[in-house]
């Protein structure tokens, strides 16, 4: 066989063996005529598995016709507890602009504190989100 490079292999082995070094030796084929067996290459193979238990916190479930059970979200309780704390810090502000007493003026004034301290922990997407109801129907 002659190589791609075009360089002859031989050309750097000497013509006569060197003193002390033995020739490569040759590899003999079997005399029997069988030909060389080349293992078989390992295939991946499909094994299919047992279906599993889902393990995530929102997994859908199937009705009793087997379709897909869907899920709603309702943020309704929270968006009326936060309308119902912005109509109270309204009553409150609408007081405290016509009352004249300093006592009633310092409590009014606490309350609406409080008020907007709450109204301002409950206005927002995250607040919503952790407490919407969510229901499951098919």
């Amino acid at each position: 066989m002659k190589p791609i490079s075009g360089m002859d292999c031989n050309a750097a082995r000497p013509s006569v063996p060197v003193s002390g070094e033995r020739e490569p030796q040759k590899i003999q084929r079997p005399e029997d005529g069988s030909q060389e067996r080349r293992p078989k290459p390992v295939m991946d193979g499909y094994v299919p598995e047992e279906e599993q238990e889902p393990s995530g916190r929102y997994w859908l479930g199937r009705d009793e016709e087997g379709g897909p059970k869907i899920c709603t979200v309702s943020t309704d309780k929270v968006d009326r507890e936060i309308r119902e704390l912005k109509e109270q810090k309204q009553r409150l502000e609408q007081r405290l602009d016509i009352e004249t007493d300093e006592t009633k003026i310092k409590e009014l004034e606490g309350e609406l504190a409080q008020v907007e301290r709450e109204l301002s922990q409950k206005d927002n997407d995250t607040y919503r989100r952790q407490h919407a109801a969510y229901t499951f129907s098919s």
